[in-house]
């Protein structure tokens, strides 16, 4: 972002970037540094200002690019819980609404492996701290929480891209399932496993869904380094006791007296076991002689 909280702009193509960018200084749009990567231009805008009017300039001229949101756009993410799965999404709205959440975007929360409708819903504003004081809808007892982060990339439901999402971008369409030029709810092919034959994945050319995790094209994970073991240098007592007894001078005065007294202790311990150890070999050695 440049250093300035303003993302950069993707606009798709090169070749015209001289006209594109006399139009834009037209408008008075100003950048910081503009740069190709890959076939696009990332645009770096000075300010929020400049950023709108470059991308009500891309839309007017239906010009194909991505962004990012802007961190003054972005809205709080909560989930509703408490409230049945039959509950209608506008009644929520409404809901929510008449009690001061006037910019509140509501959806229905889905299972990832069924797509069946959960009993969960998600609400989005900008008045997360209003929204905290809200107890009851639909005179239902519901509490809110805060949306987990995907660990999961995000992948563009338009295009089928990685790396953005819907909500900013304007490429061309390309259908999830046969990736052909269109939107991916008009697509004919039946969803999988029917139309798992069929399907042709638009960034690998490979027979899947472009949403495969299995996808050549698919960002992979960094794999995580193996933690550390702790490793440390224990001695049995066994093991203490076949060594000899050390001779050596007494440990230094500026011992503590609970150090002096555990050390005292084990040299008395290291002592019994080193007697019976000897023990044990000379009744081991009478042995052997009998027979």
């Amino acid at each position: 972002m440049a250093g300035t909280g303003v993302p950069p702009i993707n606009i798709e193509g090169t070749a015209d970037w001289s006209s594109l960018s006399r139009m834009m200084n037209s408008k008075g749009i100003q950048f910081s540094k503009a740069r190709t990567a890959g076939t696009s231009v990332k645009v770096f805008t000075n300010t929020p200002a400049d950023y709108r009017q470059l991308v009500a300039l891309l839309e007017s001229i239906k010009r194909s690019f991505f962004t990012y949101q802007l961190k003054e756009d972005r809205m709080d993410q909560r989930v509703i819980r408490g409230l049945p799965r039959e509950m209608s999404v506008n009644d929520i709205k409404e809901d929510l609404v008449s009690q001061g959440i006037a910019d509140a975007e509501v959806q229905q929360m889905t299972s990832r492996t069924t797509k069946k409708p959960l009993p969960l819903f998600l609400v989005k504003t900008k008045m997360p701290e209003k929204l905290a004081e809200i107890q009851r809808l639909a005179m239902l007892t519901v509490s809110f929480e805060r949306k987990k982060k995907s660990s999961e990339p995000s992948q563009c439901y338009r295009c089928q891209r990685y790396g953005h999402t819907q909500r900013n971008c304007r490429l061309a369409e390309r259908c999830v399932k046969c990736g052909e030029d269109h939107n991916s709810t008009s697509c004919s092919l039946p969803a999988p496993p029917t139309g798992q034959r069929n399907a042709k994945c638009c960034l690998c050319g490979e027979g899947h869904p472009a949403n495969y995790k299995g996808c050549s094209k698919a960002p992979k994970k960094a794999a995580s380094a193996p933690k550390a073991v702790p490793t440390t240098n224990r001695t049995s007592y066994a093991q203490k006791a076949k060594k000899p007894m050390s001779t050596s001078a007494p440990a230094a005065a500026t011992a503590t007296g609970t150090t002096a007294q555990k050390q005292h202790g084990d040299d008395r311990l290291l002592a019994m076991m080193q007697a019976i150890i000897t023990r044990l070999d000379a009744l081991e050695a009478k042995m052997q002689d009998k027979h």
